[in-house]
């Protein structure tokens, strides 16, 4: 008959070792080198971080956006007035017509030239608002007192 080899015997190595890492991870050992449910793990420390990232990037980016909001109102009511076109109270009304977010405080400050000094021909416009109200997010708080500012000076053009 020829020699009978065990069914053990018969395989290879690689195979054997494969035999024996699976016995392995049956034992309670196991526990810490079992692979499944890795990602959902992963994906929990993961996903907090990059909502965090994606909500402050777009916080200051309507931050910024607003900024250049108020510094064009400010610089277009400047013009007018240097112009000669808007008095005080007609500025006021067309910055606050013109400021997007009604339910913003805006706070708008016109400086017009001293009339009893005539080398004072400078117009000054500036526009605060308080950022906590501007931003519609505010996800860790660094808005609470912060405000916006654009101030504006020209010089007032001849009229006659």
């Amino acid at each position: 008959m020829g020699s009978l080899r065990t069914k053990t015997a018969c395989r290879p190595r690689h195979e054997m070792a494969v035999i024996k890492s699976d016995r392995e991870r049956s034992s309670a050992s196991s526990f810490w080198h079992e692979r499944a449910g890795v990602s959902a793990v992963e994906f929990a420390f993961v996903v907090p971080i990059v909502i965090l990232l994606m909500g402050g990037i777009f916080q200051f980016g309507f931050a910024l956006f607003m900024q250049g909001h108020i510094s064009e109102v400010a610089r277009e009511t400047s013009r007018y007035v240097a112009v000669g076109e808007f008095n005080e109270s007609e500025a006021r009304s067309f910055a606050e017509s013109s400021l997007i977010n009604p339910g913003v405080t805006y706070n708008i400050d016109i400086t017009l030239p001293d009339p009893n000094d005539p080398s004072d021909r400078t117009v000054e416009v500036s526009i605060t608002a308080p950022l906590a109200q501007l931003s519609p997010i505010d996800i860790l708080g660094l808005f609470e007192d912060s405000e916006l500012t654009a101030t504006v000076q020209r010089r007032m053009e001849f009229t006659e």
